[in-house]
């Protein structure tokens, strides 16, 4: 059943060279999902009105990641079944599929999850935790783009370029907290 043509998950591609921890990272983590998911996480915690408590943040940012995680599975799951007309549904294989390629959106809830936690158990004051939150995204983002840029003939400045402008994604939430405020 996995195993039908067009239906499985692409094998790990390894660039020459790389170890392999470099291409676990380049497959879980230089993803849309992730990349989104962590603007999104970022976005969340931005909007949430940190007046009301860490707690209430922290709720509506697991709450809203688990909601569009759900959603990208399912989306993912229905475009797989609308490929072609004349082949037959796999829903198992879709979710499958489906399930694979969001956990971008989990994994990039992790970090300022943390954050937000270790906040309301009293080992930042909740101000320091929720601006630490806002800022591991941009540097994850940071890093995310220096990985994506890494291992493909591009010097290092273009490396540095990378991690810069995907880092401005994550800035762009911390903006928004500003000017919301």
């Amino acid at each position: 059943m996995a195993g039908r043509k067009g239906w499985t998950i692409p094998p790990v591609q390894r660039i020459e060279g790389d170890r392999p921890h470099a291409s676990w990272a380049r497959r879980n983590f230089v993803t849309p999902q992730f990349v989104s998911g962590t603007v999104l996480v970022s976005v969340i915690i931005a909007v949430a009105d940190e007046s009301r408590g860490l707690l209430d943040v922290f709720t509506i940012t697991v709450v809203s990641m688990i909601v569009f995680w759900a959603t990208d599975v399912f989306t993912q799951a229905v475009a797989a079944e609308g490929r072609r007309p004349d082949e037959p549904i796999h829903l198992l294989i879709s979710m499958r599929f489906a399930l694979h390629r969001a956990k971008g959106l989990l994994y990039a809830a992790v970090v300022p999850l943390f954050f937000l936690v270790a906040g309301l158990n009293g080992f930042h004051g909740g101000q320091s935790a929720y601006w630490a939150a806002l800022l591991a995204g941009v540097i994850i983002l940071a890093a995310v783009g220096w990985v994506a840029f890494s291992k493909r003939g591009i010097p290092w400045y273009g490396h540095v370029l990378g991690a810069l402008a995907t880092a401005s994604l994550g800035a762009s939430a911390i903006l928004l907290k500003i000017l919301l405020k």
